[in-house]
């Protein structure tokens, strides 16, 4: 069976210049010091089973005078395309496993008082294609840096699977002397004079291969017991 690892991609933000006066309207985009952020659609990705599925989901959105392939999210849910012009878009919507799906005509206008746009909202709901597999893919999610010896964080998975399967991981360490996990997901990071990144993996035991990383950052210690 085919084992996806997702790669985190950031969105890149669009950004669209304040009124003459400095001040921001009402419900003028998303105020930043002296600008705004426009964001022209929210795309609002589920599977059939009502889980969102943002991530891995590649859209391609065509809007005015530009096409665009995009593989950023917010979260599990949601995709934004920063964007300030106004106009109609069309966006399709590709995922493993999946039906590709396109939505056209998505009307995306523009406030009067200021040069950015309303965000059009567009909930999707993606179908399996036939012969899916029961698992498809995992994302871990909550990667961060420990700044000290003894911090934790708590890895999320995100599974793409059937009402049913197992959701039972292994967890492995890529260095046990930087940091350690344990079978919850809960990464710990070691008493380390020189710090560095490690990578942590889970493992679906449904399958034996479906997997997915995530990179941890482990500061050094400046003394050790």
């Amino acid at each position: 069976m085919r084992s996806w690892l997702l790669v985190i991609v950031a969105s890149i933000i669009g950004i669209a210049a304040c009124t003459k006066d400095g001040r921001l309207p009402n419900n003028c985009g998303m105020p930043a010091p002296g600008l705004i952020i426009s964001i022209a659609l929210d795309l609002q990705v589920r599977d059939s089973y009502g889980r969102g599925q943002a991530i891995g989901t590649t859209v391609v959105i065509r809007g005015p005078g530009a096409t665009q392939t995009d593989t950023g999210f917010a979260d599990t849910l949601h995709i934004y395309d920063q964007s300030s012009s106004s106009g109609t878009y069309g966006v399709t919507f590709s995922r493993p496993y999946y039906q590709d799906l396109t939505v056209s005509n998505i009307a995306v206008t523009a406030y009067d008082d200021c040069p950015a746009v309303k965000t059009a909202t567009v909930p999707v709901v993606l179908r399996l294609a036939p012969g899916a597999p029961p698992m498809r893919a995992l994302v871990l999610l909550g990667g961060q840096f420990l700044d000290h010896a003894g911090e934790q964080a708590h890895l999320l998975p995100h599974f793409d699977a059937d009402p049913g399967v197992s959701t039972a991981l292994r967890w492995s360490s890529g260095d046990t002397t930087l940091a350690t996990v344990d079978a919850n997901g809960v990464v710990t990071a070691k008493c380390v004079k020189v710090g560095g990144t490690v990578k942590v993996t889970a493992t679906s035991l449904f399958d034996g291969t479906t997997s997915a990383s995530a990179l941890m950052g482990v500061a050094p210690a400046s003394s050790c017991p």
